[in-house]
Order: C-alpha cells, then structure tokens, then sequence
C-alpha cells in the first residue's frame, strides 16, 4: 500500500481510536503533571502545536503518539469508544484530569465554537436556528463562499452595520 492511500484510509472513521492504548502510556499519562489549585492536572509531556500535550510509546512494530487527556481518559474510563471524542469541561487543551473530561459524539464536538456549549435547535447565541438562510460570505483570500446563519443573527448584524454606516456620514 503506497504512503497516499494509508493517509486516506487513516482519515477514516473506522481508523480512529484503532490502536489501542496501553495501560502503561495511560498510567504515565495521569502521573506526569502539575496539579493545578483549580484542580486540572497540567500535563508535563510535550505540547504540539494545536495546544493539546502528547504521548508516545513504541512497540515492537511501530511508534505511536496519542493525545495525553486521551491517554487520560483511558486510565479511568477504558479506551475510547469509535465515533466520540473526549472534551476538556474546564477548556484547558493541556489538562489531563478524568473529571475535566466527558464523552461527546464527534457531531456534538465539531459544532462546539470557542467553548460554546449551546443547544440542539439553536445558533451559537441562543436564537431559533429553524429559520436559517444562506449568506455569501468572502474568505481571506477575497474568494466568495456560501454559508448558513439564522435570520435573527442575520438582523443584528445588519442593524449594527448600519448604525455604524450612520456614524460615519
């Protein structure tokens, strides 16, 4: 199997949460940190650049690395089940205590913004999100995209660009 199609198939879901985390990585995981007095647990190992510490170990047929509140997380709790991810509740990347962390699907994790916790059915600001409309938006590199928001998030933007306008003139 050449290099790009074990990249492809590593981004598949089936692939996720494959190798399974030894007990030895997870133990390390939850001894290596500086307890915190608000009571997270600041993992030592190395940070990548995403802001989450990592763990390694090697076996006798490869190296593997793995997020250390993962590795936490399977100290108390087990391995990671397919198709969850582990969330921080106190929103530190580098905290590995098992009482920070809770199960969440993959959906409910991905639509999470900036530590938002918000409800099914709503925006990130509360608002009914059943009347949602689609809005053009521009990227960085000035190309034109298409994207989803509700009209009464819709309305308070446009409100406050005007005000603003009327500043001005």
């Amino acid at each position: 199997m050449d290099s790009i199609c074990a990249a492809e198939n590593f981004r598949k879901p089936e692939r996720w949460n494959s190798v399974p985390i030894p007990e030895r990585v997870a133990l390390r995981a939850v001894t290596n940190v500086d307890v915190q007095p608000d009571g997270c647990w600041i993992s030592l190992y190395s940070v990548a650049s995403h802001g989450y510490s990592q763990i390694g170990w090697q076996d006798s047929r490869s190296r593997h690395v793995v997020l250390g509140h993962r590795a936490a997380w399977v100290s108390v709790n087990g391995q990671v089940p397919m198709g969850v991810t582990i969330d921080h509740l106190c929103k530190v990347r580098r905290c590995v205590n098992p009482e920070h962390l809770r199960l969440l699907p993959n959906f409910e994790n991905a639509r999470r913004i900036d530590g938002k916790d918000w409800a099914m059915g709503t925006c990130a600001n509360g608002h009914d999100a059943t009347n949602l409309i689609r809005v053009k938006r521009t990227t960085k590199s000035g190309e034109p995209r298409w994207g989803l928001t509700c009209k009464a998030c819709k309305a308070i933007y446009y409100a406050r660009h005007e005000a603003r306008r009327k500043e001005k003139s």
